[in-house]
Order: C-alpha cells, then structure tokens, then sequence
C-alpha cells in the first residue's frame, strides 16, 4: 500500500511539473532575472502584482463599468515593478538592466527609447507575451515588467499616454 501512495504522489508531482513547464512555468520574468542577478546587496525593491490581484481588481465598481480598463487588464498576467531611489545605485542598475536585454536580444527587442527610458518587447506569435520598460530618472530607476497575452493595440495605447 505504501508503495502505491508513493508512485501516485510520484506522478501526480510528474503531471503537476509537466503542466507547470507547457504553462512557462520554467522561464524567469525579466525582473526575476534582473533582481537575481543584480538585486542583492543593492536598495532596490521589487513589488509583484499577481493574477489574483489583477482579477481582484477587475472586480472593483470603478473597472466594472470601465470597459477599456477591463480590457487592459484582461491582457495582463503579472506586473513587477522595480525600483531604487538609492542614488549612488541608479546608473549603475540601469546599464545592468540594459546589458541584460542585450545579452537576451534574441528574446527582448528593443521596441522605443526616449532620453532615459528603454521599452522591449518579447513575442510569442501575434501576440507581445512580455513588455519591459526601464527608466532612469530624477535620482531614481524603475523598471516595470508586465506579462501576459497583449496585443499590438494595448502597446499602441501605452505608447500614446
């Protein structure tokens, strides 16, 4: 009996494992990858929005009648935001964030830069799986890493405001 448990309890970890890696479980967030390397040690700060929370959010009376609103979020999968305002810091977390969308230029593309901010895209088919937009500015860094299934209009509409 013991030895039945165990292979069950073996292949649902198996099934759960699978599921989790066909989901792109296994693939860092450019912001996960970014803190990892480049977080410790540093003042920086990483604050995450989880699905839960953006479904939470969608629920609020203000998005309820706000069908555009709803239809950004829905794109949304997470949101991390990355920041310091430890000026000594700032410069350098820049050209780190920077040299880390180079080295995965294959992945990340250079979308727009402005005197201080850089947007790159990643793509997966027609659709923009991850936006990572990265500033320097006014003593501080921030670097805002969204992910989901977005559409070149959302983008478009970010790029507008």
């Amino acid at each position: 009996m013991a030895l039945k448990h165990w292979f069950v309890t073996l292949l649902l970890a198996l099934v759960a494992a699978v599921a989790a890696h066909a989901q792109g479980g296994g693939e860092q967030d450019f912001a996960s990858r970014f803190m990892s390397l480049y977080g410790k040690g540093r003042a920086v700060e990483c604050t995450t929005v989880s699905p839960l929370m953006l479904e939470r959010m969608m629920q609020l009376p203000d998005v309820e009648g706000d069908s555009h609103t709803r239809e950004v979020l829905k794109q949304l999968k997470s949101i991390r935001l990355v920041s310091s305002t430890a000026g000594h810091d700032v410069t350098h977390l820049y050209a780190n964030a920077r040299r880390l969308a180079e080295r995965n230029a294959l992945r990340y593309k250079l979308y727009a830069e402005r005197a201080g901010k850089r947007l790159y895209v990643r793509r997966r088919g027609k659709y923009i799986v991850e936006m990572v937009l990265m500033m320097r500015h006014s003593g501080r860094f921030d670097l805002i890493n969204l992910t989901g299934n977005m559409t070149n209009d959302f983008l478009d509409t970010l790029m507008r405001r």
